[in-house]
């Protein structure tokens, strides 16, 4: 039993020396600022962890969780410009244990860049992309609210005229859009207030005209007589919404000369052209024609 005694509290002793013995660790942490002074702003934070060796005994090593401590820089001093920081354990937040040591900071100082906090209001501009349907074309485009505040670098606000939206697709389109749309990215630390606006596009038909050459001239009642006219073609310029005139092709008949209540003899008539509601002639050519009405079996 003695022995079984003795082996036991050597164990004992074994595993209390070998967890209070002091073992080393490396863990990343990262830099936050704080105490920075109104209207100031850092563009250029460390962008990647520090790497501090601690030294200490075993089981409170294995204890700090790196996810919850950071190094936390105090720029209450700090001015616009360049600036250069030596890291401490001071600066680690939460503080460690006591019986733990930061043996090393790598690397061991940082640099900071600070500037002036700007603020300005700006105009929005759409960024209109693609082509809507054929015979469609913008009419109009608004923007609400049509300005917004720009808070960011000085560097990078002084500069700004206008800022966009994200890119409103305006492909097929064939009537107005309204759409709720993001503002474009204007560098690092720059924001907007708001940071999203309404857009509405007005879309509105294209009208264009277009020619047609020698279209015959139909004579309507003149059962009673032989009929001609003179010239028996004329030229036309027809107007209207391009969806239509596109690939538009005139109807047989659409261009007449009218008989009724005629006498027979030589009349100066204007031709007469039915065309849809949508479409209207913009030019004819001649513009008065020659009927020549002749009773049938007369001479």
């Amino acid at each position: 039993m003695k022995l079984v005694s003795l082996l036991l509290a050597f164990f004992l002793w074994f595993s209390i020396n070998v967890s209070e013995r002091d073992a080393e660790r490396v863990v990343e942490l990262p830099v936050t600022i704080r105490k920075l002074q109104p209207g100031l702003i850092v563009t250029t934070p460390p962008s990647k962890p520090i790497n501090v060796t601690l030294r200490g005994p075993r089981t409170i090593l294995d204890g700090v969780d790196e996810r919850k401590v950071r190094l936390s820089l105090d720029l209450a001093s700090a001015t616009a410009g360049d600036t250069r920081i030596e890291l401490s354990a001071d600066m680690l937040r939460p503080e460690l244990p006591r019986r733990i040591k930061i043996l090393r900071l790598e690397p061991a100082r940082v640099k900071i860049h600070v500037e002036r906090l700007a603020r300005r209001r700006i105009p929005v501009r759409p960024d209109l992309a693609g082509m809507p349907a054929l015979g469609y074309t913008v009419a109009e485009s608004t923007v609400v609210p049509d300005h917004v505040e720009a808070t960011g670098p000085a560097s990078k606000v002084d500069d700004l005229k206008e800022i966009s939206t994200e890119s409103i697709d305006l492909r097929g389109a064939a009537e107005t859009i309204q759409h709720d749309a993001l503002l474009a990215w204007a560098g690092d630390f720059v924001s907007f207030t708001p940071d999203h606006v309404t857009v509405s596009v007005t879309l509105e038909e294209v009208m264009v005209s277009r020619d047609f050459r020698r279209v015959d001239v139909h004579i309507l009642n003149a059962d009673a007589f032989q009929a001609q006219v003179v010239p028996a073609q004329i030229d036309l310029t027809v107007r209207g919404p391009q969806r239509l005139l596109h690939n538009y092709r005139l109807p047989d008949g659409v261009v007449t000369v009218d008989a009724a209540g005629l006498p027979a003899g030589s009349h100066h008539v204007a031709p007469h052209v039915e065309l849809s509601a949508d479409l209207e002639v913009s030019r004819r050519q001649p513009e008065v024609l020659t009927l020549q009405l002749t009773p049938r079996g007369g001479r």
